[in-house]
């Protein structure tokens, strides 16, 4: 059995970040039973002034500038997590590889090893687990030189690396990196775990992403006022929540929804790069509306009065190694979902959602979604959603976890 323990988050997505989130999901579940630091990604000088008229921001200055004040807790419905904000690092990513930009990485690495050094002084931590989500460049594990040691240095694969053209420019190295040195690599489909497992001649354990089961559920049993915007439409709602990514989306997809459901609103909730919709022509379209992202806490709401949820992805080689945070999301709300068969993670859900190989097939399946009477198929949907709960993959780590303590 593990001993008693701490637990360090550091990942892509900040704590605060608006939607949902893989690290920031892992690390709410965890503080339900454990406590749980939550290192935020340094912000950059850039970041600054992307941020700078933004109120929360500027309580984190002290933090960025100073070191100073750079605990804040961060209170949930059942939980809460400390955000620890570090110093301010540097923007390298236009860099190429090689002598200047390791040697500028260094600081920024400093700047992640030295608020974890700070974390196990002022709060005195004795046993922790250091997790590493999809950040290869910076921390990927913890360095021999801070003590004590965790019990675990673990890094979590999310999507495949080299097909996200901002992060790949360093990151595909970094991650080789973080999966040798790592002391347990997961990933989150079964085709990322296949692949780094072949490369680098090591055990990838699978651990998909997951729902929080709790929150998603209320679209059942809690009765939530309509979202403002349904009072605007005259017609009933498909819906999509996340963001609408250029590389993900099928956007000629999209378009024939559109065109195949004048009678319904085609509604999608969650971030958008304005230019992607004037590339596609989407903002023309008058069923079509993006009205970017909400609190995790307020979609159940947008899916309880919805009809249908969509996931239309492109089949291609960075879809393939996706298992979609959204899918238990959909299911743990009892919404019927229709979905691109896009990889074989997706394919496993075939008994409790609709899958498509065609555009033909795709619409064909949401015609077949809205005739059904959705409380047949209700309570498998959010049974299936509640075997991927969050809890149910922090119990399946802490077995690898106990494992590899074991082993040492």
């Amino acid at each position: 059995m593990l001993p008693p323990y701490d637990v360090f988050m550091f990942g892509l997505t900040r704590s605060d970040y608006t939607l949902s989130s893989v690290s920031v999901a892992w690390a709410k579940e965890w503080a339900k039973s454990n406590r749980v630091f939550y290192i935020d990604r340094p912000y950059s000088f850039k970041d600054v002034k992307h941020e700078w008229r933004n109120p929360a921001f500027k309580r984190k200055l002290k933090a960025l500038f100073l070191g100073r004040d750079i605990y804040h807790t961060i209170q949930f419905e059942q939980c809460s997590f400390i955000q620890v904000t570090p110093l301010i690092s540097l923007p390298l990513n236009f860099l190429p590889e090689g002598k200047i930009y390791n040697w500028l990485n260094r600081y920024n690495n400093y700047v992640v090893n030295r608020v974890i050094k700070q974390i196990i002084k002022d709060y005195q931590v004795k046993n922790y687990i250091f997790f590493n989500s999809f950040h290869p460049v910076l921390c990927p594990y913890v360095p021999a030189f801070i003590k004590p040691r965790p019990l675990a240095s673990i890094y979590q694969s999310l999507d495949e690396i080299s097909e996200e053209p901002y992060i790949a420019r360093h990151g595909i190295h970094a991650e080789e990196i973080a999966m040798k040195g790592c002391d347990i690599a997961i990933g989150t489909s079964t085709k990322l775990c296949e692949r780094h497992a072949w490369a680098h001649h090591r055990e990838v354990h699978l651990l998909a992403n997951a729902a929080d089961y709790d929150t998603f559920e209320n679209a059942i049993n809690k009765p939530f006022e309509k979202p403002a915007e349904f009072y605007d439409f005259t017609k009933p709602v498909i819906i999509y929540t996340g963001h609408y990514s250029d590389l993900r989306l099928d956007h000629e997809l999209v378009k024939k929804i559109t065109e195949a459901f004048t009678d319904y609103e085609i509604l999608f909730v969650g971030t958008y790069v304005e230019s992607d919709l004037h590339k596609y022509g989407l903002d023309k379209i008058s069923n079509l509306h993006f009205i970017g992202s909400r609190l995790i806490e307020q979609l159940p709401a947008y899916l309880k009065y919805s009809k249908v949820a969509v996931i239309p992805y492109k089949s291609n080689s960075l879809t393939a190694g996706i298992y979609p945070l959204k899918i238990n999301e959909y299911l743990a709300a009892g919404i019927p979902c229709v979905s691109s068969n896009f990889s074989k993670d997706i394919a496993a859900f075939a008994d409790v959602i609709y899958l498509a190989d065609t555009h033909e097939q795709f619409i064909e399946c949401i015609k077949k979604a809205l005739k059904e009477n959705p409380q047949e198929q209700l309570a498998k949907r959010m049974q299936v959603a509640k075997d991927n709960s969050w809890r149910m993959r922090i119990k399946k780590l802490e077995g690898i976890i106990e494992n590899f303590v074991d082993s040492k």
